[in-house]
């Protein structure tokens, strides 16, 4: 029996169903394509801003007070959502609960700080639901918050550090001589100088005082280990501009808080004492903390974590500004200081960051030779600068908060390595 061929038009059907199934999978598969690559672009740009909290917030654990872990957060948070994904266009969300902290690297992790504490675990969200294959992939590893998404951080030791032109002195030449949170001042001289007895020096390079005022009122002057160094007796009033910016205070060259950020707060402190007709001037000291009994001339005026603790704890997260009238001359009337009568607005004390917390090189007294040249640095301290000066032959007085190799209070630039000063690193 004979068979009609089939007709070619219904031959014709059959491939039109084909092709256009073919062409459908093959546009699938490119959107899909398309899909996964847009995916890894977004897991790169969330890591970008998931490593940005980590770092930024574990810089807040150079001390660990009762407010570390507010500070780290906030730092973390601010820091991590300047970033953007998709292409740069949509914003990323980092909540204060998507950073946490432990003591180990593998947990378990919690929102407090404790002194203990080491690492620093941020989380980065994109805030628009994009692409498919990111939300299929990230249901898939739903356990494991895939897609580059989190980032560890810890403090490690840094191969550099950044010192202010100042030096102070001990017998020994080491910050084991010091004491953590006693006051220091005063002049160097030579034959007379005392532990904590200070000066003015020229790092190797620096050529006379304005470039120390430029290192001053900056970073200081990086990638240091040991050295050697001069005295600078060429200091100017400049040198007193440039150190009273780190309080807020601003003139001549040094005009420009967005070149010459002040510290986060420019509260300042000074010491009770009696002026020319045995009267006592009361010093600035807050008041939420009692101020102990007077110490013999020449030591500390104030014990450990007075300066410290209330620089950390009650006035930093307020940004309180300097206050100009805080600091009184003999005759009751405020001290006539570089950048006065007007501090800056409390919110522009936000844009700095531990600015009068600085590494200064240590000298061995004895080393304090007449001739002030090719003095060998011995070791460095961490300290905080505690009070704006009036000219650069006035005495500043420094906090000191431990050895440069030991400190957590003080950090510094740095490439991470085997010694020196607290940098951020990420370890995941």
């Amino acid at each position: 029996m004979n068979h009609p061929r089939q007709r070619p038009e219904r031959q014709r059907g059959a491939i039109t169903i084909l092709a256009a199934f073919g062409i459908l999978v093959m546009l699938g598969l490119a959107v899909l394509v398309v899909d996964i690559g847009r995916a890894y672009v977004v897991a790169g740009e969330l890591q970008n801003a998931a490593d940005a909290c980590a770092l930024g917030a574990v810089r807040e654990l150079n001390d660990r007070g009762a407010t570390a872990a507010a500070r780290a957060k906030a730092a973390g948070a601010t820091v991590g959502n300047a970033n953007f994904v998709h292409f740069q266009r949509d914003a990323v969300q980092i909540r204060h609960a998507d950073i946490e902290f432990a003591v180990a690297i593998g947990g378990p992790w919690s929102d407090e700080v404790g002194a203990a504490t080491a690492y620093v675990r941020c989380s980065a969200h994109r805030t628009n639901p994009f692409p498919l294959a990111l939300a299929f992939f990230e249901w898939l590893e739903r356990d494991t918050l895939p897609m580059g998404s989190v980032a560890v951080a810890r403090l490690v030791a840094g191969q550099t550090l950044c010192a202010i032109p100042i030096a102070m002195c001990s017998p020994s030449g080491s910050s084991a001589d010091f004491t953590v949170g006693t006051w220091y001042s005063g002049r160097l001289a030579a034959g007379t100088a005392a532990l904590g007895n200070y000066d003015w020096i020229r790092f190797p390079g620096m050529s006379g005082a304005a470039d120390l005022g430029a290192i001053l009122a900056g970073s200081g002057l990086c990638n240091l280990d040991t050295n050697r160094v001069d005295a600078e007796p060429g200091v100017t009033q400049g040198v007193a501009q440039a150190w009273n910016t780190r309080f807020g205070l601003y003139s001549g060259k040094y005009n420009d808080p967005a070149s010459f950020p002040p510290d986060e707060t420019g509260y300042a402190y000074t010491k009770d004492r009696y002026n020319k007709k045995d009267e006592l001037v009361p010093g600035s000291w807050p008041e939420l903390i009692a101020p102990p009994a007077p110490l013999p001339a020449g030591t500390a005026s104030r014990p450990a974590a007075n300066a410290y603790g209330h620089y950390v704890n009650v006035a930093k997260p307020g940004h309180m500004p300097y206050d100009p009238w805080a600091v009184l001359a003999d005759n009751g009337k405020p001290v006539v200081l570089p950048g006065n009568p007007a501090p800056l607005d409390p919110e522009l004390h936000g844009a700095g960051q531990d600015r009068r917390l600085v590494y200064v090189p240590i000298i061995k007294c004895d080393d304090w030779a007449p001739n002030k040249k090719n003095m060998a640095v011995n070791d460095y301290a961490c300290a905080l600068m505690l009070h704006p000066v009036n000219d650069a032959g006035q005495d500043v007085q420094l906090e000191f908060r431990g050895g440069y190799r030991t400190s957590l209070d003080c950090g510094t630039t740095g490439v991470p390595g085997d010694f020196g000063p607290p940098v951020p690193g990420l370890v995941r």
